[in-house]
């Protein structure tokens, strides 16, 4: 997690075990950084290791004000249901963690289903505007992660997105779970960040760190913030280091 000057690199990393960037092959979404397990899903290797940290700096740092936090992009294909079916995922096997909701409200492109070998539905859309509860509504992946997959959007997005059981849904997660994951469509492109950002507040943004432009995470954070919604930080990912991650510390 970085603030906004930092976002193209200028801070070496650190070798504490919390660096937060995330490096992964593939943004689209089908990623080796999640692996099947007889008891769900798993995050395997290195990948453990970055989202533990990525965690720690998110909800560790101070930064956030609740247990909830809306993760987008400022363009597509940024990596954002990767990285959130990640963090999703940390020690969600582990008796004692913490229970973690992980919310697909990407209207536009969902595809936590697609990653976590989920159903399509019944989800979200069905619990806004059909009235589903949030009990009927979860898929368990693991002894403390339950999904919320986007459900039968159709034609339904802007109905869904307007909808006034959005904070009602919110708050009903809130008293279930300890930590609320939400992933969303890309904040340049569509208004969803940006009405999601003023119920939800705490926002990460996650920034392809070879294709875009300052300026264009910039806009993004903007929009956010004219929304209501706060950037409280950013993952990198895709990040490469010419020089070997031991050498940041002298030189």
């Amino acid at each position: 997690m970085t603030d906004m000057e930092d976002i193209f690199g200028e801070n070496p990393p650190t070798s504490d075990g919390n660096d937060p960037i995330a490096d992964f092959d593939d943004p689209s979404g089908a990623s080796p950084v999640l692996a099947a397990s007889p008891r769900g899903a798993r995050l395997p290797g290195r990948a453990s290791d970055l989202f533990h940290g990525m965690w720690a700096s998110i909800f560790y740092s101070g930064r956030t004000s609740g247990k909830t936090v809306l993760l987008t992009s400022a363009a597509r294909r940024e990596g954002v249901s990767t990285i959130a079916c990640g963090l999703g995922l940390t020690d969600s096997d582990v008796e004692g963690s913490p229970r973690v909701a992980l919310v697909d409200f990407n209207l536009r492109n969902p595809s936590i289903h697609t990653i976590l070998g989920l159903r399509e539905g019944p989800g979200l859309v069905e619990a806004l505007a059909d009235g589903l509860s949030p009990a009927e509504g979860a898929q368990k992946v693991n002894r403390n992660l339950d999904v919320f997959t986007v459900g039968a959007i159709g034609s339904r997005s802007l109905e869904v997105l307007r909808s006034d059981a959005v904070e009602k849904f919110f708050a009903q997660l809130d008293e279930i779970y300890d930590y609320v994951l939400v992933d969303s469509a890309a904040a340049n492109h569509y208004p969803d960040a940006q009405v999601l950002g003023g119920v939800l507040k705490d926002v990460v943004l996650v920034v392809h760190s070879d294709l875009t432009p300052r300026e264009a995470v910039a806009q993004a954070k903007k929009r956010i913030e004219a929304g209501g919604g706060r950037v409280v930080g950013i993952v990198l990912n895709m990040r490469t280091f010419p020089i070997p991650n031991f050498l940041y510390r002298i030189v």
